[in-house]
């Protein structure tokens, strides 16, 4: 009998080890490891790499800033001129405008339509939360796995329409940084990989520089290279208003 209470105890301690920190947790953790500032601006280059290797670049700004709970971000493409001017608003995961220039038009994507791909590339409408460490709340988080150097955390959306059944994502203890995120469909097949690297310091934020988002079922891929980025420039919420996407020039107000 004693033997079995030890066994039971241990078996406990463990089991207190394991779940001493939850999915949840883990991801609030990685978004409050990089919510430091108030805005930021960057400056990213877009590569489309189709299955004969043969690459296409495009560049465009991403616009962030934290109001709240929430953090607003904004797209806009500067080059080449089949691109340049769309911009893309996001106020929320139900919240989404896009700014075609050619048509004068601004929509809101929604329902199914979030599934759709952003301007040719590898990404999703609803993938784009994910580059400024933003998830919808409408999922469950697991732990699945704890390692001394890397979470492995399992997201579960409830959204009927979207693509994914899981996302599993993997994120480095040492700054809180994703290094992998996996993406299943409803069949729990592996969709997509996107990897995270290139680490740098800007100004005592650390971001990974490099972000390539393989498509297996296409065999193609997405690289996104951030070039620049400024912390706390001067732009108000007034600044991510959908009256505002559709100017010509994106002004600081």
């Amino acid at each position: 009998m004693k033997r079995k209470a030890v066994l039971m105890t241990v078996v406990l301690i463990l089991t207190s080890f394991v779940f001493a920190i939850t999915g949840q947790e883990v991801l609030d953790n990685v978004k409050d490891a990089h919510d430091n500032f108030k805005t930021e601006k960057s400056l990213i280059i877009m590569k489309l790499k189709d299955s004969n290797g043969d690459i296409r670049e495009r560049e465009f700004d991403m616009y962030l800033m934290h109001s709240g709970d929430d953090s607003l971000a904004l797209v806009r493409f500067n080059k080449p001129s089949e691109v340049k001017k769309i911009t893309l608003l996001t106020l929320s995961d139900d919240e989404i405008y896009l700014y075609m220039p050619a048509y004068r038009k601004t929509k809101r994507i929604s329902g199914g339509a979030k599934n759709g791909k952003f301007v040719g590339s590898d990404f999703k409408y609803n993938d784009i939360s994910l580059l400024y460490n933003e998830q919808t709340d409408d999922y469950d988080a697991n732990l699945i796995k704890e390692t001394d150097k890397e979470y492995v955390v399992e997201v579960i959306p409830h959204e009927k329409d979207n693509d994914y059944g899981r996302i599993v994502m993997t994120i480095k203890k040492d700054h809180m940084l994703f290094e992998k995120i996996e993406f299943y469909n409803h069949e729990n097949k592996l969709i997509k990989i996107m990897n995270f690297k290139d680490e740098k310091d800007f100004d005592g934020h650390i971001l990974a520089t490099t972000i390539e988002l393989n498509n297996l079922e296409e065999n193609h891929s997405t690289i996104l290279e951030i070039k620049e980025v400024e912390f706390d420039i001067p732009i108000t919420k007034k600044f991510f208003d959908r009256r505002n996407i559709s100017k010509p020039v994106l002004k600081y107000k």
